[in-house]
């Protein structure tokens, strides 16, 4: 129970508010129900329908119904977003006391379970909340955002303190900060990873969308707390340089830097050594990934274990056990020795650093299978084929998550990038195609979906996976 007269000091002590929703369809009796204006939908069309359920109050931006005739209390606010995270957490309080938070286009996900494995290596009681879903010791499922709203965020980070976790890494999307929904959460530190075009179906400019993900550091994070700034990119030397005219805490990654400094990189028959430069002192890793963009996330991860407060010595002990995160270039071996790899690339950055990152023999094909979801920023298409065509030499277009767009509108907006590319819609025969077509050196790169265990068509979500669909047939090719 919260006093009414907590969230807004004009209204009377008598009455108490039980719970919080801005889903007038799980609203209980005695909840306060805060009508958002969302893209879709405004919740104001829904507030008779939340009385009707019981609601005690309403809060809402609409000043209007300030003059209703609505019998049960109106609080009027401006940011109703702001103020549902700050109300969430009134009700849901318990928090770890170190929470690292990482953002950008690409590296989120493995950045923070590569953060996770390390505490866990550590023996920190630690826990994760992202894209694969939310992991401790105890707990392990999926979400549906990779950063959920903020009544579901405080509510699972209230369980896992309560569970015991110490130290959770979250991942925070640009929706989740434009939605306020992490405005609230104390960070211990917050990581860049880099910024590249994706979103533009939300954020309407590239300018807004860096905008928005600079907002975690130069607002929502504390100033007396750092930042881990990956620069090997543009926009991280440009994050890097604004904080610190800011007078931030820069805690900068990659070659050249003043924090961890990368000095060599070398490729070995298995994963890659990396030799750094921390505190004068120089240390050496053979890393099980095989991509650059794979070491930074290492190490931006390592970066964020030192700031939470874990011993460096310790920390650089146990790179060499980090395993890749699910479904992020992740290798299936044939029997024959071709190579197949499933990785969730699904932005034209992260499409040709992956494709980059792999390593072809001379005899062999380089084929991709990829597709673009639907509902989403249209602009990447036609750029996602021409990666697609620059680096490929054999590429199939298929069905990603197509949603409510038409599936071949997808694809043929893809095809201006890549003209001659096969074109197969049902994802799993464009996969079966691809491996049957397969010779003993070709290496099979099936991007887009990653860890994904549904397919999106409609408003339909079907089990699909790429691993199992891949899986599937080399089972039965070898029977």
């Amino acid at each position: 129970m919260i006093n009414l007269n907590h969230i807004d000091s004009s209204l009377p002590k008598d009455i108490n508010i039980s719970g919080i929703q801005d889903n007038s369809k799980k609203v209980k009796k005695g909840d306060l129900f805060v009508a958002i204006n969302g893209s879709k939908e405004n919740g104001v069309h829904f507030i008779n329908e939340a009385i009707k359920l019981g609601a005690s109050a309403i809060l809402t931006s609409e000043k209007i119904l300030e003059t209703s005739d609505i019998k049960i209390p109106v609080i009027i606010n401006d940011s109703p977003r702001k103020k549902l995270s700050e109300i969430s957490k009134l009700f849901f309080p318990n928090s770890p006391p170190i929470i690292c938070g990482v953002t950008g286009t690409n590296g989120k996900t493995s950045t923070v379970d590569f953060l996770y494995q390390i505490w866990r290596f550590l023996d920190i009681n630690a826990a994760r909340i992202g894209t694969l879903g939310v992991k401790s010791s105890d707990i392990n499922f999926k979400t549906e955002n990779t950063t959920p709203g903020p009544i579901e965020l405080h509510k699972l980070i209230n369980d896992l303190s309560l569970s015991g976790v110490s130290h959770l890494a979250l991942e925070v999307s640009s929706h989740g900060i434009q939605q306020s929904r992490v405005d609230s959460i104390d960070f211990n530190s917050a990581c860049f990873t880099n910024l590249s075009l994706d979103h533009l179906d939300y954020h309407e400019t590239f300018g807004e969308y860096l905008k928005v993900k600079f907002k975690l550091f130069e607002e929502i994070l504390s100033s007396d707390k750092p930042s881990v700034i990956c620069v090997d990119n543009e926009y991280g030397s440009y994050f890097s340089k604004k904080l610190k005219l800011l007078n931030k805490k820069v805690l900068d990654i990659g070659e050249g830097a003043e924090f961890i400094n990368i000095t060599s990189v070398e490729r070995l028959k298995e994963g890659i050594k990396v030799s750094i430069i921390y505190q004068k002192e120089t240390f050496s890793f053979s890393l099980n990934v095989r991509a650059y963009f794979q070491i930074l996330n290492i190490l931006s991860a390592a970066g964020l274990a030192i700031a939470s407060g874990c011993n460096y010595n310790e920390v650089f002990s146990v790179l060499e056990k980090l395993k890749p995160a699910q479904g992020r270039l992740e290798p299936i071996s044939k029997n024959n020795h071709s190579n197949i790899i499933i990785d969730y690339a699904h932005t034209p950055e992260a499409l040709s650093c992956t494709l980059r990152s792999i390593e072809r023999e001379d005899k062999g094909k380089l084929i991709i299978i990829f597709g673009c979801g639907g509902d989403r920023d249209q602009s990447k298409r036609s750029i996602m084929g021409q990666v697609a065509q620059e680096y490929c030499d054999e590429i199939i277009i298929t069905n990603d998550n197509p949603r409510s767009e038409d599936p071949l509108s997808i694809a043929n907006a893809i095809l201006k990038g890549c003209p001659e590319a096969t074109l197969i819609l049902d994802r799993t025969k464009a996969i079966e195609f691809a491996l049957s077509r397969m010779k003993s050196h070709d290496i099979l790169l099936i991007a887009g979906k990653g860890h994904e265990e549904t397919q999106i068509i409609g408003n339909t979500h079907t089990p699909f996976s790429d691993r199992k669909t891949v899986e599937n047939f080399l089972e039965a090719s070898y029977e």
